[in-house]
């Protein structure tokens, strides 16, 4: 999303001067919101210590005025138009920022799941909301942006100005990434013997499945009935103790954390679904990959693609090597931001409303058969995570939308030398209890892929 500030609207115009299309990216993810499935991204830090609310307000404020393309917003037109575009007002509509206050975890995630209950309107400028959540010793900040003003990188870069104006200066530019950004791990020999069952992937004579079978979780209601179709999602918080070594098979490709990532979320799936007698599939993973050029890294809006991982756990080898192929492929070769569908939806010059009513009736008829199975973004290594004055933050979170019938995705990010994975699920497909249970069972496949070790 590129935006520049624009004068006040002409009377009876649809489109003002210095206003900027949606990209067909932007387009499609205002279609994918609606009040049962949010599309929104989260990111949370948690600061040992607290944030004075004033402080805060007055950071943000100098933060939008500072950076145009922070106080974005949908210009308004009529229902028949094609398209959206951004615009920036010279100031922001709203101020983002509310506070609450709580006693224990667990009423901090009732905080949280109430925040994170709806995207922030784009129609209002700006297109997120800030949530400082005080408990006693430690306050939690959470970001609750609109996908389709913000991807994960985007809302770490967000978090980074408003804590350098809330420190009294201009933000720090990040180092160059170190190598952990990307996922991957430093070698460590492992020898045959050494290697589990989960992490070689491997069932002997187990039959192929269909290319156009794509594996559905299945639904898991351990502490109570959700109902079918009951709005919004859940969160389950999962902390590695380190960051987790990819064991570096002999003579292979090298495989990264985020391979083993992705191999434990395949693991997972199987071996959840199995339990559950749901009928075996090809697992697919979407994966996000940032496509912003170099010298762009800063740029802030959705400037990501999804590839898809495909692999049969029935035919697979190892695993998290056959993962590391396909990602490996998926990063290199360039491809499409979005489907070819998508994409012929969102460029024809039907009427907005017509276009989003077209997506989502395609993806609650024929969505079962093309969506992938789940989804899997790792922000990396942050290693100048968002400082506000002496307050640096000890945990942080993150997690994007899950529609159905994916119902489930996984947001990764490293700080401080620790690994935070971040379930978010949609009530319709797992209550809390299943969804704790699914985060366990993720937790024991990825330390045996792991060998049951951490790596710094």
């Amino acid at each position: 999303m590129t935006v520049r500030a624009v004068d006040a609207p002409r009377p009876g115009s649809d489109r003002r001067p210095g206003d900027r299309p949606f990209s067909v990216l932007d387009e499609l993810n205002c279609y994918y919101d609606s009040p049962a499935e949010p599309n929104n991204v989260q990111l949370e830090v948690w600061l040992p210590g607290r944030l004075d609310p004033e402080r805060l307000r007055a950071a943000v404020a100098t933060a939008l005025a500072d950076v145009p393309a922070a106080r974005a917003r949908r210009a308004a037109g009529t229902w028949w138009r094609a398209g959206y575009a951004w615009e920036v007002p010279p100031v922001a509509d709203t101020d983002p920022v509310s506070v609450t206050g709580w006693r224990t975890e667990a009423e901090l995630g009732e905080a949280r799941a109430r925040f994170l209950a709806a995207a922030p309107e784009l129609d209002r400028s700006p297109p997120f909301l800030l949530l400082l959540a005080q408990g006693p010793g430690w306050d939690s900040l959470i970001l609750n942006a609109h996908h389709a003003a913000f991807d994960g990188r985007s809302c770490v870069r967000l978090l980074r100005l408003i804590a350098a104006r809330y420190g009294g200066g201009q933000p720090r530019e990040a180092p160059a990434p170190e190598p952990e950004l990307d996922g991957v791990a430093r070698p460590r020999s492992v020898s045959p013997a050494g290697e589990s069952r989960a992490a070689r992937g491997s069932r002997p004579g187990a039959p192929r499945l269909p290319r156009w079978t794509t594996a559905r979780i299945a639904p898991g209601h351990a502490g109570g009935r959700t109902a079918r179709g009951e709005p919004g999602y859940g969160l389950s918080l999962l902390e590695w103790p380190g960051v987790p070594a990819a064991p570096q098979p002999r003579g292979e490709s090298r495989v990264t954390v985020n391979d083993l990532l992705i191999a434990a979320l395949i693991e997972t799936i199987t071996r959840w679904n199995t339990e559950r007698r749901r009928r075996p599939g090809r697992i697919q993973i979407s994966m996000p990959v940032d496509t912003r050029p170099p010298g762009y890294a800063d740029e802030l809006g959705n400037l990501s693609r999804l590839c898809t991982i495909t692999v049969d756990p029935s035919g697979a080898g190892d695993l998290a090597v056959a993962v590391a192929g396909q990602t490996r492929q998926a990063k290199s070769a360039p491809g499409p931001v979005v489907g070819p569908v998508q994409a012929a939806v969102a460029r024809t010059r039907l009427p907005v409303a017509i276009k989003r009513g077209l997506l989502r009736l395609a993806l609650r008829s024929v969505g079962t058969i093309g969506c992938d199975t789940s989804l899997l973004s790792n922000l990396g290594n942050v290693t100048e995570p968002p400082a506000f004055g002496t307050l640096t933050p000890t945990r942080m979170w993150f997690s994007t939308s899950a529609h159905m019938p994916r119902g489930l995705s996984v947001g990764a990010v490293t700080v401080g030398g620790r690994l935070n994975l971040c379930f978010r699920y949609r009530n319709a497909l797992l209550d809390a209890a299943s969804g704790r249970d699914f985060a366990a069972g993720y937790a024991a496949v990825l330390s045996a892929l792991a060998g049951g070790g951490t790596g710094r």
